[in-house]
């Protein structure tokens, strides 16, 4: 971070917010300035991006390791403290996954490390 010194254009907006809340026109601060790099771990968690972007990874795997068919009737909605929460929309689908679900979790475990799934949820919707 370093800083720079106010632009002519940020003074003279200084100047006129200083007059139309009717305080004197003290000096302008230096203004910092920050690079790329430093705001965007910051601004993707304050957005929640990093968890849409995750989900996206689990989505993408979802379908390579469930399948065609069973990828069809069931979507990852959410990952909460490691909990992988599947929606599906029909029972026999519900019951096929839950009797696949200690093969699927293995295999996105291997294929996702990063992302720390520690177990999977069925849910109907």
């Amino acid at each position: 971070m370093s800083n720079r010194f106010p632009t002519f254009a940020q003074r003279r907006r200084h100047a006129l917010i200083a007059a139309w809340r009717g305080v004197e026109d003290g000096p302008l601060q230096n203004l910092p300035t920050f690079s790329a790099a430093d705001l965007v771990g910051k601004i993707v968690a304050e957005a929640g991006i990093g968890d849409r972007l995750k989900l996206e990874e689990i989505l993408s795997a979802w379908k390579e390791i469930v399948g065609d068919f069973l990828f069809q009737h069931s979507r990852p909605d959410s990952i909460q403290r490691g909990v992988l929460m599947v929606r599906v929309l029909q029972p026999t689908i519900h019951h096929a996954l839950a009797m696949e679900r200690p093969r699927i979790l293995k295999r996105l475990q291997a294929k996702l490390k990063n992302l720390g799934i520690k177990d999977i949820r069925l849910k109907h919707g």
